[in-house]
């Protein structure tokens, strides 16, 4: 299993809503979102700089119980050209949110898995920026590379998901067979 650094973590969310920005600016915001069949990409845009703002008040107020979760989404400039700075600021707010500072502070876990909140905000916030920057980098035709120690933690991540606690309330027969009996699992990818 893959793990990531904190601060390597930070900047990938950074850097890959970066990525995602120039994108999605090339893509234009009424550009179909071919992995998002029912998406454009201005609500690829506003998803993400929702999310990320939203996640960064959870982490910044300590939100601990799920009663408590923010209920105000931000509002997307309406303007694309004001996309790169808005999301820029709403990656920066969340890499800031998942300071060292914060990492073993009590924060909620949607997934209630052994990671602390923080962490697992981040690694969410991560996977959001990547899949998501894929998705818009896809719709303006443009290559995407990641880097492959995050790609192998947004994988860990991925099956840390499908075998965690809530994932086995709402799944039970996925999150057992996931978890096997002592199998090896074999991710393979095939290239173009």
């Amino acid at each position: 299993m893959t793990e990531l650094n904190a601060d390597l973590a930070r900047r990938a969310i950074v850097d890959h809503t970066r990525l995602l920005a120039e994108s999605a600016l090339a893509a234009g915001p009424d550009a179909a979102v071919p992995t998002a069949p029912k998406w454009t990409v201005a609500d690829l845009v506003a998803h993400v700089g929702q999310t990320q703002h939203w996640v960064a008040e959870i982490i910044e107020r300590r939100v601990t119980d799920p009663a408590q979760l923010p209920t105000e989404m931000a509002t997307p400039p309406a303007d694309p050209r004001e996309w790169p700075a808005w999301l820029s600021e709403s990656a920066q707010r969340v890499a800031g949110a998942c300071s060292d500072d914060a990492f073993d502070a009590p924060v909620f876990n949607a997934s209630g898995d052994a990671r602390s909140g923080t962490q697992f905000w981040m690694t969410s916030m991560l996977n959001e920026a990547v899949i998501h920057g894929f998705d818009a980098a896809n719709a303006a035709n443009h290559p995407l590379t990641v880097d492959p120690g995050v790609a192998a933690a947004l994988i860990t991540n991925h099956l840390t998901m499908l075998t965690s606690p809530t994932w086995e309330m709402q799944r039970s027969e996925s999150a057992h067979a996931i978890r096997g009996t002592g199998q090896t699992l074999q991710c393979r990818s095939w290239c173009m």
